[in-house]
C-alpha cells in the first residue's frame, strides 16, 4: 500500500458498505446462556482512531497524521480475514469497523492560545503563565496538556460522528492524552473536565505510550539537570519524533503531569491494552531500562495486563506493567526506515486485533507480599494464596507473579529480579491462585524477597468486539 498522509477516513468491513455517520443509539446489552450479549445479533460497529506522539519541526507537525499510517494500514488489511471468522462464530451478527487517522496539530483548536504563540500548529510551545493567559498549571486553558486533550476530543467527534464503540491507539503523547480524554481529565485529575466523548469510547491501546511524569526521581535522567531543565535546553533524545527539539510547554506536560491515574481508570471501567517496549536505544535519555525516549516503567499503569522488572536506581529492581510487545526502540514504528519497522507494525497489529476479537484481560486482583524471613538456600517460602472471586460477567485468566530478591547487609547493592524458575505459581478457580519462592541461587547466604502479583480475568464474551452492543 502506497505511503499515506495527513487525515483519512478509510475502510468498512463488513456487510454493509459506506462510510456514514453512526446515529442509532446502542441497544441495551443483555446475556445468553453462551455469555455473547444478545443486542449484538445484527449489526456492530468499531471505530478504530489512530492518535501520533510529538513532534518537534513544523513540518514534521504538518505531516503528524501519517505517523501510524502503517500500522494503520496493517490492521485495516487484515480486518476483513478477522471480522469474517468473528461473524461465522456469531451467526446473526454484522461487523463494520471505520479506521481514521488525526492531525492534532493541524486540528481546530480551542482558540485560547499564549499571545505570544498564536499559531495553533505550535501548541507544544504553551507553558503555563505564557503572556495573555491565566493558567497556572498545565492542564488549564491556554496550556499543551490542554490543547491535546482538548483538540482529541473534537476530532473523535469530527471523524466518528455519532459513533458509539471508538477505541483510541495512541503512540507516545497520543497515547496519554487518549486514557485522559476518556477519563476525563482536567487540570484536577481524572473526573475534572467532561471532553463530552467519555460514554462513546470503548477503549484505548497505548503503544510505547508516555502514561507517567517522567519529572519525578522515580526515574533517572542522564546528566545532573532534571528532565523538565533537560527537555527545555533542547537536549531531549531525538527518538521522541524528528530533529527538533519539542515545546516548552510539552516539556510541562511529559514532566510534571501523569495518566496513571487516567489509564488505570480506563483499565477498571473500559477496555485497556497497554504495549510496552525496551531496548538497547543510544543515545538514551534514561539509565535502565528504555526505549531511549521513556523508561520502560512509565509506558504501563499498575492495572494494565502484564507484569515484569525492570532495573531501578539505587541498584535495585521493581515491577513494571504492561505487554512487552516486541524490543523496539521508540520510534520504531513510526519511522519507515527504522531497523525492524516491519516487525514492530505486525506486532502491534496483531496484539491489537487479538485484544479486539479474541483475549481481552483485565487486572482482577493484584497486590504484594514481602517476606517475613529471609530464606535459606534450597528453601522455600510459604505457599501465599491471593485473588478474590471474579467479577459477575468474566472468568479467570491466570495468575503473573514477579519478585525482587534483597541481598542482605555489604551486598544490598545486589538486589535482582526473581528469576521465573525460582517461582512456583498455580492458578486456581475463579480469578484466585497461589505462588512461592524456593531459593536456589545462592547456597552461602539467605535473603527476603517481596513479590508483586497480578490475577487476570477477561470478558465473557473474550474480545473487545464481543462486549460492544450490537444495532
Amino acid at each position: 500500500m502506497a505511503p499515506r498522509h495527513g487525515l483519512m477516513l478509510s475502510c468498512v468491513v463488513g456487510l454493509l458498505s459506506g462510510c456514514g455517520p453512526l446515529d442509532t443509539p446502542p441497544a441495551p446489552e443483555a446475556w445468553r446462556s453462551d455469555s455473547r450479549p444478545l443486542a449484538q445479533v445484527g449489526t456492530v460497529r468499531l471505530d478504530l482512531l489512530f492518535v501520533h506522539g510529538v513532534q518537534g519541526c513544523q513540518g514534521s507537525r504538518e505531516r503528524a497524521g501519517g505517523a501510524l499510517d502503517e500500522l494503520e494500514a496493517a490492521v485495516a488489511a487484515a480486518l476483513p480475514a478477522r471480522v469474517a471468522a468473528y461473524e461465522a462464530s456469531h451467526p446473526g451478527t454484522t461487523v463494520v469497523v471505520r479506521t481514521a487517522r488525526t492531525n492534532l496539530y493541524t486540528a481546530p483548536g480551542s482558540g485560547i492560545q499564549p499571545s505570544d504563540s498564536p499559531n495553533p500548529l505550535n501548541m507544544d510551545d504553551w507553558e503555563a503563565g505564557d503572556p495573555g493567559c491565566q493558567a497556572t498549571r498545565q492542564g488549564e486553558p491556554c496550556t499543551t496538556a490542554y490543547e491535546w486533550r482538548y483538540r482529541l476530543a473534537k476530532e473523535v467527534d469530527r471523524l466518528f460522528p455519532g459513533g458509539t464503540n471508538v477505541v483510541l491507539v495512541g503512540h507516545s503523547t497520543g497515547a496519554r492524552a487518549a486514557f485522559e480524554v476518556a477519563a476525563n481529565v482536567g487540570a484536577g485529575g481524572v473526573g475534572s473536565q467532561d471532553w463530552g466523548v467519555q460514554g462513546r469510547i470503548a477503549g484505548v491501546v497505548s503503544i510505547q505510550g508516555m502514561i507517567d511524569s517522567l519529572g519525578t526521581s522515580k526515574y533517572n535522567v542522564v546528566g545532573a539537570a532534571s528532565f523538565v531543565t533537560t527537555c527545555k535546553k533542547g537536549e531531549v533524545i531525538l527518538g521522541y519524533g524528528d530533529s527538533c527539539a519539542p515545546g516548552n510547554g510539552w516539556c510541562e506536560y511529559a514532566g510534571n503531569v501523569g495518566a496513571f491515574p487516567a489509564a488505570d481508570w480506563v483499565a477498571r471501567n473500559k477496555h485497556a491494552l497497554m504495549l510496552t517496549s525496551w531496548a538497547s536505544c543510544s543515545p538514551s535519555l534514561w539509565t535502565g531500562y528504555s526505549d531511549g525516549s521513556l523508561p520502560f516503567d512509565a509506558q504501563g499503569s499498575g492495572m494494565a495486563v502484564g507484569t515484569a522488572m525492570t532495573p531501578a536506581p539505587g541498584q535495585t529492581w521493581r515491577p513494571s506493567h504492561g505487554i512487552k510487545y516486541g524490543s523496539f526502540c521508540h520510534g520504531t514504528i513510526t519511522s519507515a526506515s527504522a531497523s525492524g519497522h516491519a516487525q514492530a507494525v505486525s506486532a502491534a497489529r496483531d496484539r491489537v486485533l487479538d485484544w479486539l476479537f479474541a483475549n481481552a484481560p483485565a487486572v482482577a486482583a493484584s497486590g504484594s507480599v514481602t517476606t517475613s524471613s529471609s530464606i535459606a538456600y534450597n528453601a522455600s517460602t510459604p505457599t501465599y494464596a491471593v485473588g478474590t472471586a471474579c467479577a459477575a460477567g468474566r472468568v479467570d485468566e491466570g495468575l503473573q507473579v514477579v519478585g525482587l530478591c534483597k541481598h542482605p547487609g555489604f551486598f544490598d547493592g545486589d538486589d535482582h529480579a526473581i528469576a521465573a524458575s525460582e517461582l512456583t505459581v498455580t492458578d486456581g478457580p475463579d480469578c484466585t491462585g497461589s505462588f512461592k519462592w524456593t531459593q536456589r541461587h545462592d547456597s552461602g547466604n539467605k535473603h527476603a524477597a517481596t513479590f508483586w502479583w497480578k490475577t487476570q480475568s477477561l470478558p465473557e464474551a473474550r474480545g473487545v468486539v464481543a462486549t460492544l452492543p450490537g444495532e
